[in-house]
């Protein structure tokens, strides 16, 4: 399994968490840089955080245009709420992947309502 995590400055804890919930892979883009556009979900992508503040919009329309694509879950997080998500990642990933799937919902469900405006 692998994880892909798009904004954040200081993901070595998330970093940490994931590999201590068997993440063999964690990948993370800045989501500010330019270059972070040009970039596509690597194939073994189980999930992908997209962590909200601070993060290139059109990068997050990008992102989230790919995973329904290719219908990857995708978790969009504030950074004042990654504490839970540093539990879900240490404690069992691949339960909360599977919760995502078997609810029958596509990564889009999981999206701010089009319009809305990132904070």
């Amino acid at each position: 399994m692998s994880l892909l995590i798009v904004g954040g400055d200081s993901i070595e804890a998330l970093r940490k968490r994931a590999r201590i919930g068997g993440l063999r892979r964690v990948e993370h883009w800045s989501g500010r840089k330019t270059r972070d556009l040009g970039k596509t979900i690597p194939k073994e992508t189980t999930v992908v955080v997209v962590i909200l503040d601070r993060v290139n919009h059109t990068l997050v329309r990008k992102v989230r245009q790919e995973s329904v694509r290719r219908g990857i879950p995708v978790l969009y997080e504030r950074r004042a709420h990654q504490a839970g998500l540093q539990d879900a990642l240490s404690m069992n990933l691949k339960a909360l992947v599977d919760a995502i799937g078997s609810r029958g919902a596509s990564p889009s469900d999981d999206a701010p309502p089009h319009g809305t405006r990132y904070p």
